[in-house]
């Protein structure tokens, strides 16, 4: 267990450079031994960053970690554990290492829900009919224990003696929102809480988006039940249509405020959602609404959604104009374009989600954006 703690704690290497190490040295032990030659032999690995980890050759800060999870009762979960769904894997930005209070099930792949914060009254109700419906079918509920739309559908699904998973943008030890606390606790009795974050780390905004991430890998199905136009949950939905997920969405009012991104959805190809029926995984006979074919490397994963069709004719926000004259002639990456433009990276994912979802921008199987012709 020390030295897939030791791997994560690496600085400079994400999950995907972790898992080309595994791939090659098939385990995390197998990493720390090797020598700087060997690991630059690894595609993707330069000098510098072979000499990096050879340099971190100490599992003391490993230990520690361990020590602290032991006294706060806390478990790990890595990579290669059958209890790590496969499906959850397909997620390239997938932890190796998560950590969690209470049962990970055999089966924990289930139904996503999601939405406001300051949901309706409306939103309410279909969070809580369609949580209550999936814990009677024995289908986890997995969504981040946020306020509104979250707390909701968690809390019907324990009433309804069901299983549901919390993902955290934050440490097991610090509670967030805090008015959670003891719903926490209650999900830890009853299914799980996890988070990628060592104990301590405290909520920050990029942390939530992968959070929006796990969600979204762990969920073979994501229902957005709410969520305005500028909302986190469109992150999440974004991140679903990129796994090749069942996007479902009632609708909503058109001058309901709080609809409007909900309302998107459903306009560029997500399912409409209209009785909980339609949350059953035993049946798939239904193909992911946004599903992509990978070309090759560097070019765009195109949906099977004719995005022409569905963009919308409206005047680009001054931001969506920087970002869209940054893509006319090549592709950008995420941290490439929050250099050019300045913009916070936490919301220019938010609104290069929203360009996604109406056919402006694809995301390419390579991880750049591009402009959609």
């Amino acid at each position: 267990m020390e030295y897939w703690i030791w791997l994560t704690e690496l600085k400079g290497i994400g999950p995907i450079t972790q898992k080309k190490l595994l791939v090659y040295f098939k385990t995390p032990a197998r990493i720390y031994a090797a020598a700087e030659e060997e690991l630059r032999s690894v595609p993707g690995i330069g000098s510098s960053l072979a000499q990096s980890v050879c340099q971190a050759h100490s599992l003391d800060g490993a230990f520690s970690v361990m020590d602290e999870l032991a006294k706060k009762k806390m478990k790990v979960l890595v990579y290669d554990d059958p209890l790590y769904p496969e499906l959850a894997k397909a997620w390239p930005e997938a932890p190796i290492v998560l950590y969690y209070r209470g049962t990970i099930r055999n089966n924990s792949i289930g139904v996503g829900i999601v939405g406001s914060r300051r949901c309706s009254l409306y939103g309410k109700q279909v969070a809580i009919e369609a949580a209550d419906y999936l814990a009677h079918q024995s289908i986890p509920v997995i969504s981040g224990l946020a306020k509104g739309i979250d707390g909701y559908a968690h809390t019907a699904c324990l009433k309804a003696g069901g299983y549901t998973m919390a993902f955290l943008g934050n440490g097991l030890d610090v509670f967030y929102p805090k008015e959670h606390r003891e719903l926490q606790a209650a999900i830890s009795e009853n299914g799980a809480v996890i988070s990628k974050y060592l104990p301590g780390t405290t909520p920050r905004p990029e942390n939530f988006l992968q959070r929006n991430g796990l969600i979204s890998s762990w969920s073979q199905k994501l229902l957005v039940v709410e969520a305005g136009r500028n909302s986190g949950a469109l992150s999440t939905a974004s991140f679903a249509k990129a796994l090749n997920r069942v996007i479902l969405a009632p609708p909503h009012e058109i001058y309901c405020v709080s609809g409007q991104g909900t309302n998107q959805l459903l306009e560029n190809g997500a399912m409409l959602y209209l009785r909980p029926e339609q949350l059953n995984l035993q049946d798939q006979m239904e193909k992911p609404v946004l599903t992509r074919t990978d070309k090759t490397s560097g070019q765009v994963a195109n949906a099977t959604v004719n995005h022409s069709q569905n963009l919308t004719e409206r005047k680009l926000t001054p931001d969506e104009s920087k970002i869209h004259a940054l893509l006319i002639n090549s592709e950008k990456t995420i941290q490439q374009l929050e250099a050019l433009t300045g913009i916070n990276q936490v919301l220019l994912i938010e609104q290069l989600a929203i360009m996604e979802l109406e056919g402006l921008v694809a995301l390419s199987s390579n991880g750049s954006y591009c402009l959609i012709n």
